[in-house]
């Protein structure tokens, strides 16, 4: 299948409602499966929890529980179909506004409890893995982290959600993105492999705090997060420790 699928929440993750044409619909066990011209449902990916919702047709309603990335670069939806609703029609989309708003808070938060993280132990230490759902989060550290700690930690995030910095979407080749986040104390190299770049790097900066390429949602301004709790640690080997998160509402 040739990548049509247009990304609507890559530049507003605001959105919670939008028209869409339907490409194709497939049934897989009772599942059905629907690509849209473009979306705003986010797909599971990056660490970041998949979106849920609704499709309306003339003679159909479609029950979205669930949205995947496939390697085609194309997005599916998959759900519940009551009635039907044909390929080439058009459809309203409704999201569920409150799991996505709490996934956008949870996915900033993230990156602020990264670098509060660095900033604790003054030096680069690898996030080499997240988490994020409504449920709560959890990030995978290479670094020492001991209970102790966690309140430190937690204090430094919390001061820069109080401090309502704005988040900001840059889009830069590979060399301008390498330059910009570098002065973050990041390097592309933990995310992104060269050779596989096409087009635009999307880099998420929380203003002077955290710049790192992320095709996630995002909150605009730190302070609607509304505060960060670590809830604990856990060591997960190999010098791998996880601590587990959430946001307070």
């Amino acid at each position: 299948m040739v990548i049509m699928t247009l990304r609507l929440y890559l530049e507003d993750s605001y959105i919670r409602s939008f028209k869409a044409k339907v490409l194709r619909i497939d049934n897989f066990n009772d599942l059905f499966h629907v690509t849209l011209d473009k979306t705003a449902f986010y797909p599971i990916s990056g660490g970041q929890d998949h979106d849920t919702g609704i499709m309306k047709g003339l003679n159909g309603l479609f029950k979205v529980v669930r949205v995947e990335e496939l390697e085609d670069g194309n997005i599916i939806h998959k759900g519940v179909l009551d009635g039907y609703i044909n390929v080439g029609s058009e459809v309203e989309c409704s999201l569920d506004w409150d799991r996505r708003y709490k996934l956008m808070k949870m996915h900033t938060a993230a990156h602020i409890v990264i670098q509060s993280v660095k900033k604790y132990f003054n030096q680069n230490v690898n996030c080499v893995s997240a988490n994020k759902s409504v449920n709560g989060g959890h990030l995978d550290f290479q670094a020492p982290i001991q209970r102790d700690m966690l309140s430190k930690i937690e204090e430094i995030a919390n001061t820069i959600i109080r401090e309502n910095r704005p988040i900001l979407i840059h889009y830069m080749n590979f060399d301008e993105a390498e330059r910009y986040i570098s002065k973050f104390g990041e390097s592309l190299d933990l995310y992104l492999r060269k050779h596989t770049v096409k087009g635009p790097i999307r880099i998420v900066e929380v203003k002077d705090w955290i710049a790192i390429p992320c095709g996630g949602t995002h909150v605009k301004f730190s302070g609607e997060i509304g505060g960060v709790k670590i809830l604990k640690r856990e060591s997960k080997g190999k010098g791998v420790v996880r601590i587990y998160y959430n946001v307070i509402e």
